[in-house]
């Protein structure tokens, strides 16, 4: 039997597998996959995943404030 690293890419790739058209998890997968963990696990990955959605946010509201200037207009923030 052939063991596979989990890595990131592999995990990654497992989840997106796992995923139904709307992008949340399968039931069965969910399941097994979050049933597993602890309150303080998922609070955990809740928390982490916030954090990236927030990082996410920002680079584009830099992204677009950076093209605005570009064009000759004043950004700031109020």
């Amino acid at each position: 039997m052939e063991v596979k690293k989990l890595t990131p890419g592999v995990l990654v790739n497992y989840l997106r597998e796992n995923q139904n058209n709307n992008k949340t998890l399968k039931a069965l997968f969910a399941t097994h996959f979050l049933g597993k963990l602890t309150d303080a696990e998922l609070n955990g990955l809740k928390k982490s995943i916030e954090k990236e959605e927030f990082k996410r946010a920002e680079e584009k509201v830099n992204d677009m404030k950076s093209t605005l200037e570009k064009m000759g207009y004043a950004v700031s923030k109020k």
